[in-house]
């Protein structure tokens, strides 16, 4: 599909197109999306160790995923308080805020999903370890290039536009590596 193309489409197929967008952008594509890689990428360098093995594989897949999880629950925590806290909902119930709150800050979990897959690997001695950490790391700086692609892609900006929004938010995943490298030499 072509977000660029300036024929016209019925009616409903553009509809459909706009829910599918909103749909994906709502997931991999949100504030919390974006977030969650950077804090998931950042906690498997800093768990990281210069020279990881099998079980210190083990240990960080599972820290890091507990690590994400944690910083989701305090996010939809937080959300919940200020969608709930707002002036004009001051007859809504908890749930309501919750409800809002999950749906907004799914894409946080979501974005520890491709990271782990190396990192699970390497625990089960498929890849060695310091590939699988690597791995991991680099995959999140692809994904938030890809994040950032994608923002300015869908509302139909430049090509060039499209790639500087690629580098600045993969450089957030690339400055995790380079901190990652610092500290352990």
């Amino acid at each position: 599909m072509d977000l660029n193309d300036s024929g016209e489409a019925p009616e409903g197929a553009v509809r459909r197109e706009t829910d599918i967008h909103r749909g994906l952008w709502r997931h991999w594509g949100s504030p919390a999306a974006i977030y969650g890689t950077i804090v998931y990428a950042s906690v498997v360098a800093a768990a990281s160790g210069a020279k990881d093995d099998q079980a210190s594989a083990i240990r960080l897949l599972v820290f890091s995923l507990v690590s994400i999880v944690v910083f989701w629950l305090a996010h939809v925590y937080s959300t919940a308080l200020g969608y709930h806290g707002d002036a004009g909902r001051e007859g809504d119930r908890v749930r309501d805020s919750l409800r809002y709150a999950l749906r907004e800050s799914g894409g946080m979990l979501e974005a520890a999903i491709v990271p782990s897959i190396p990192l699970l690997l390497a625990a089960l001695g498929v890849l060695p370890a310091d590939f699988g950490v690597n791995l991991s790391l680099w995959l999140s700086v692809l994904m938030l290039a890809l994040l950032g692609f994608s923002v300015f892609f869908v509302r139909g900006r430049s090509l060039l536009v499209c790639l500087s929004g690629a580098a600045v938010t993969g450089a957030f995943g690339v400055a995790v590596i380079l901190l990652k490298s610092a500290l352990q030499h």
